[in-house]
């Protein structure tokens, strides 16, 4: 009885430490210092051509990962991330990390877009939100859902992240 303590301590440091969206973990963000770098690709109208921007708005206070075709970035709540768009089909990947399983997402597979299906954007911008919560097995599950938005929807709810928003706005319903 004198090690349960010690064995339990333990076992608590190490089930944290596998934790990769924990909250002691730097965003992309913070490791790069490149906020301003992204900023300016947002708002200018020739560097924002081919991109892809990410808007986490979870409410949930962890972090997670973001994979936009091949490449994967680390985000935190209320994040701007870019990556570049890829002529013909993208796949974006909004996940967590435990134990090294890549876990949370709605659907498991995430949202995938074709460019000649918006042939009238330059840019393509999405939001990492997470659904209202459902019941799972007798308990409530949050997942990550990536949401396809215009540019008018994501500059809104980018400066108003908890506020309601249009539903024209979003482009996978």
């Amino acid at each position: 009885m004198q090690y349960a303590y010690s064995i339990f301590i333990s076992m608590f440091l190490f089930s944290c430490s596998t934790l990769e969206y924990g909250l002691m973990i730097e965003s992309d963000i913070e490791k790069d210092g490149n906020a301003q770098e992204i900023l300016d690709q947002l708002n200018d109208l020739e560097l924002k051509k081919g991109k892809v921007f990410v808007f986490s708005n979870k409410q949930d206070g962890l972090w997670q990962f973001v994979r936009v075709n091949d490449e994967e970035k680390h985000m935190r709540d209320q994040e701007v991330q870019v990556f570049d768009l890829v002529d013909g089909e993208n796949n974006i990947y909004a996940f967590g990390r435990i134990f090294g399983d890549e876990v949370n997402n709605c659907t498991g597979k995430g949202y995938s877009f074709n460019t000649e299906n918006f042939p009238e954007y330059e840019t393509y911008f999405f939001m990492i939100a997470e659904p209202a919560e459902r019941e799972f097995i007798g308990r409530y599950f949050n997942c990550y859902k990536e949401v396809h938005l215009t540019e008018e929807g994501f500059f809104y709810i980018k400066d108003n992240p908890r506020s309601r928003f249009k539903l024209d706005w979003i482009l996978n319903r």
